[in-house]
């Protein structure tokens, strides 16, 4: 018998996960520029990890699947995994390795760089995948990947989503050349601006950059057209795309007080995703994510910055009393 719990829509997240070192300056140095920082923060990080956390905090119940090392970051990101609602009863250890990891510097506008070190990424195997999608009982009702996986694994991954019957989401940051199949099953494909462009340069068209909305549209209905269900590509402060078979549109972004972008596409994915398995339609989650993103980048930091259900509810009753 399955646990009735166990019937409530849950997402699993396939991920990254770091221990974030925040370095806040006033401005990004230039190559060759030393810039003191005004304040360093510790936290959890990871594409996977943020994306696991967004989801959770819109009251979905999420697993996520990834590995750390055996340091005390291990210890670290675990307990903060935990703490934020996300199971990691399917995160594993790998002896004499270390934690991801990532320096994030914050400037003073809001805007950052990043670097990452993946940690040991490369052990998460097909195995692993299928243990947590083909061989359970009662499958996930979204399974999210993101593009600090090695590509072997997002095949793997977007393969076995589709077999359990699970709704694919496919959040191609950064860009890898993976199997056509795979972006084929995306629903949607998740990228910002620089990564459509650096994705329809690896399909073999013109990799002209995206100035905007106007020319957003047409290389989301490209996407479609090149066999991908449905396609968000973000925008920034010009909300996003997204695009599907019965076409293309723009979704305006919510007003914001821009303190810090780190982690601000993550909550978006995370949090679009969490509404596809509550049933929304594409378009419903959209607009929760950008919502959710809104209230995000006027805090300081990533997973930690993120709203929960309530507070992103507010936000879209506002919107709505507004009209």
């Amino acid at each position: 018998m399955i646990d009735s719990a166990r019937r409530a829509p849950f997402a699993l997240v396939v991920g990254s996960i770091h221990h974030d070192r925040s370095l806040l300056v006033s401005h990004l140095p230039r190559p060759g520029e030393t810039v003191i920082a005004q304040r360093a923060l510790d936290g959890l990080g990871g594409k996977g990890a943020n994306q696991a956390v967004a989801i959770a905090r819109m009251g979905v119940p999420c697993e996520l699947l990834g590995v750390v090392g055996d340091d005390d970051s291990a210890g670290i990101v675990r307990s903060a995994l935990l703490a934020h609602g996300v199971s990691v009863a399917q995160v594993g250890a790998v002896a004499g390795r270390t934690t991801g990891r990532a320096t994030v510097v914050v400037e003073e506008r809001g805007e950052n760089l990043i670097i990452v070190e993946p940690g040991p990424v490369d052990r998460i195997d097909q195995d692993m995948i299928d243990a947590n999608l083909r061989d359970r009982e009662t499958p996930p009702a979204v399974v999210v990947i993101q593009g600090e996986l090695p590509a072997p694994v997002l095949d793997w991954t977007a393969e076995s989503a589709e077999k359990a019957g699970a709704r694919f989401v496919l959040n191609l940051a950064p860009v890898l050349p993976v199997n056509p199949d795979t972006l084929c099953r995306a629903d949607p494909l998740v990228v910002n601006e620089h990564e459509a462009t650096q994705l329809i340069g690896l399909l073999g068209g013109d990799p002209a950059p995206i100035g905007g909305i106007e020319d957003a549209l047409p290389i989301a209905r490209r996407l479609v057209a090149a066999g991908v269900r449905s396609v968000v590509i973000t925008l920034g402060a010009d909300g996003v795309v997204l695009a599907d078979r019965q076409g293309a549109r723009h979704e305006a972004a919510f007003p914001a007080i821009v303190t810090d972008t780190t982690g601000a596409g993550d909550c978006f994915t995370g949090t679009l995703a969490a509404g596809l398995a509550h049933g929304e339609t594409l378009a419903e989650a959209t607009r929760r994510g950008l919502a959710a993103a809104s209230v995000a980048v006027g805090r300081t930091g990533a997973a930690s910055a993120f709203p929960t259900r309530s507070q992103v509810d507010d936000v879209l009753r506002r919107e709505a009393a507004s009209r």
